[in-house]
């Protein structure tokens, strides 16, 4: 079984992938923050210190630091 965390890190290497320039205009994208910002306050679901530590592995954590603050 795939958690959330890991579906939303495969949605961001994705668009980094299709648009390295843009990944935002990507539906990926677009994905990956929809599903980070409706499971980020629930954590039964969704675990933030991995999400964090996984997607620092693989370069994508910049991308959800910045959904942090907003």
């Amino acid at each position: 079984m795939i958690g959330i965390e890991d579906i939303i890190i495969h949605r961001l290497e994705s668009a980094i992938v299709s648009h390295p320039n843009n990944p935002d205009w990507t539906d990926d994208y677009e994905w990956a923050k929809r599903m980070f910002h409706i499971h980020k306050a629930d954590s039964a679901i969704m675990d933030v210190e991995y999400l964090m530590d996984a997607s620092s592995e693989v370069g994508v954590d910049h991308i959800i630091r910045k959904w942090m603050t907003k």
